[in-house]
C-alpha cells in the first residue's frame, strides 16, 4: 500500500526514476515535476492532475511519501527523491475519495 510495483504502471500518468542524482538540478519538487507528467499542472506549490475547476471543494492531488500520506510535498528535496509516480483513474481508486483528484506517490532513498 503506497508503492506501484513495476507490473502495475500502466495505470500510471507517468514514472520517473533518479539517475545519476539528475533530480538535484532543481530548486524544489514542484519544480521537479512540472512540465515532466503529462494532464499534470503545478500552480502556487500545489499538483493539480484533473484541473482547477472546482469550487466548492480541494481539487489538489493527494500525496503519498514512502507509504505515509501527507498534506504537503514541499519539505521533500530533490536530492532525497527515488522516484515518482501520479496516478490516476482506476490507479488511483486505491485510494477511495481521498484520491478522487489523483494522487502523486513518491518514494524517498530514505524508505530503504
Amino acid at each position: 500500500y503506497g508503492f506501484v510495483k513495476k507490473e502495475e504502471l500502466l495505470f500510471a500518468v507517468d514514472h520517473l526514476e533518479q539517475e545519476n542524482n539528475e533530480f538535484c538540478n532543481y530548486l524544489n519538487v514542484f519544480d521537479l515535476i512540472s512540465g515532466r507528467f503529462p494532464g499534470v499542472r503545478v500552480s502556487n506549490g500545489a499538483v493539480y492532475i484533473r484541473g482547477q475547476n472546482s469550487i466548492n471543494s480541494d481539487t489538489e492531488a493527494l500525496y503519498v511519501v514512502d507509504g505515509v500520506i501527507t498534506n504537503t510535498i514541499d519539505w521533500i528535496s530533490p536530492c532525497d527523491i527515488r522516484s515518482v509516480n501520479v496516478l490516476k483513474d482506476s490507479g488511483a481508486a486505491i485510494y477511495g475519495a481521498r484520491g478522487s483528484n489523483g494522487v502523486v506517490l513518491i518514494e524517498t532513498k530514505k524508505s530503504n
